[in-house]
């Protein structure tokens, strides 16, 4: 099997349509997936030429009728999605990179931005790596996890093309999530915009216990109350396909319908591999780099994955990296134990003292951190009594002023400066510190 490196190279990356409905039975021949009936191929196409399905192409071709004026010229787009994966329950230990290939009647970023895909269902783990690519930043655990999100991404492209709908973004559209915090058996749910209005929808995802009759009739009730209004179109969805119970609600119900219609019957752009259903994509060596056709174009080398290079920084040793994260480093001489249990002690107390949240925040986020560093430090062997419970688990009393939270801080500073040599991760501690001490001292007088 090939490597996605070697997929054939595209004079171009879009591909024109039938016209004809000889045309539309030869195109669904073609594209007819294992299993898949030959009745929804053709509706797919059909879709594609801008009809509802299969009979209305036939009726409107066979009276004469020309092609709707958006489809006359309508392309497909290929839009590629990778995906890496290392299973590490297999013996040997396997890994590789998987590459699904769909086509989409617009570009990807006339579609969803980069901004908007870390919003939405099945995208967040992605990047647009080229403006026709998406990649997945972390890994899966088995080429089968990997398919799967693949899958699942697929879907959400085709979800937003064939709707309209962007996923809510900002702070001010995800408010409508308030009103929508009670209502009974929400599960799974994702809010998405429609870009031509900005009205919200959102989608709820639950399993098939909502089907109870005594559920639906107080689900019904609820959207009542809420003069709010709901379907449930007959369509996979994007959470758990043909698992979860897709619905959809919003306060406008002329949106709603006009989704649920685009929705319903929609056949899959993609599946999961099972039973006698190959993987329609390419399978590829774990180290493979996928060149989009538009990333060649470009001329532009591509981005190496978070994790998954190697850097430099004077003074700090890198104490752990995971393929889609960013390396975390330590300063590369350790604190003695004893100090470290000198920091644990003041931190522990001061996390369990009056403050503001903010600087609360900073404080915990260094206790977790410095005992990562103290783990990567000192090895088993050389760890000494009570050294797990340096940073949490000790007998902490609370600092109840200001100026006792101060001092507590000064001390952890000083103890920081003296023992450890100054780099980088050494300067972020610092200056973390001195940004809480800052907040601190900005509240009012006790």
């Amino acid at each position: 099997m090939s490597t996605p490196s070697s997929l054939p190279e595209r004079v171009s990356v879009t591909k024109t349509l039938p016209k004809t409905i000889q045309g539309i039975k030869k195109r669904a021949k073609k594209i007819c997936l294992p299993g898949q009936k030959h009745a929804e191929a053709l509706d797919i196409v059909a879709r594609e030429l801008g009809y509802r399905d299969y009979y209305q192409a036939q009726q409107k071709l066979a009276s004469g009728e020309t092609l709707p004026e958006r489809a006359e010229h309508q392309s497909r787009h290929s839009v590629f999605l990778s995906a890496y994966w290392r299973d590490m329950d297999t013996k040997p230990r396997s890994a590789g990179c998987e590459t699904l290939e769909v086509f989409l009647p617009r570009p990807l970023n006339t579609i969803v931005s980069k901004h908007q895909a870390t919003y939405a269902r099945n995208l967040e783990g992605f990047r647009q790596e080229a403006p026709d690519h998406l990649e997945m930043i972390s890994n899966a655990n088995s080429q089968a996890r990997a398919w799967e999100l693949l899958v699942r991404a697929a879907l959400t492209l085709q979800f937003m093309e064939v709707t309209g709908l962007r996923p809510a973004t900002s702070q001010k559209q995800r408010q409508a999530l308030e009103l929508l915090t009670d209502f009974p058996s929400k599960d799974h749910d994702s809010l998405w915009i429609d870009s031509a209005s900005g009205m919200w929808i959102m989608l709820d995802e639950p399993y098939g216990h909502v089907n109870e009759l005594s559920m639906v009739e107080k689900r019904a009730a609820w959207i009542t109350e809420k003069s709010l209004h709901l379907t449930k179109p007959a369509w996979a969805g994007l959470y758990y396909p043909d698992n979860a119970i897709p619905h959809l609600i919003s306060p406008s119900a002329d949106l709603l319908s006009t989704v649920t219609v685009n929705l319903e019957g929609l056949s899959p752009i993609a599946v999961v591999p099972s039973g006698e259903q190959e993987w329609l994509g390419v399978s590829g060596p774990y180290n493979a780099r996928f060149m989009s056709p538009a990333r060649k174009a470009s001329g532009v080398a591509r981005r190496a994955r978070p994790g998954t290079t190697y850097g430099f920084s004077k003074g700090a040793v890198e104490y752990h990296r995971k393929a889609g994260y960013p390396l975390l480093w330590r300063p590369e001489t350790p604190l003695s134990q004893a100090d470290h249990k000198r920091v644990g002690a003041e931190l522990q107390c001061l996390m369990i003292s009056p403050m503001p949240f903010k600087a609360y925040y900073k404080i915990r986020k260094w206790c977790s951190t410095l005992e990562d560093w103290m783990f990567s430090e000192y090895r088993d062997s050389d760890r000494e009594a009570g050294f797990y419970e340096t940073y949490y688990g000790g007998e902490p009393s609370v600092y109840p002023t200001v100026s006792d939270q101060i001092s507590a801080l000064k001390r952890v500073r000083e103890i920081v400066i003296d023992g450890y040599i100054e780099c980088k991760p050494r300067r972020d501690l610092l200056k973390d510190l001195e940004i809480a001490t800052a907040i601190i001292e900005g509240q009012a007088p006790t």
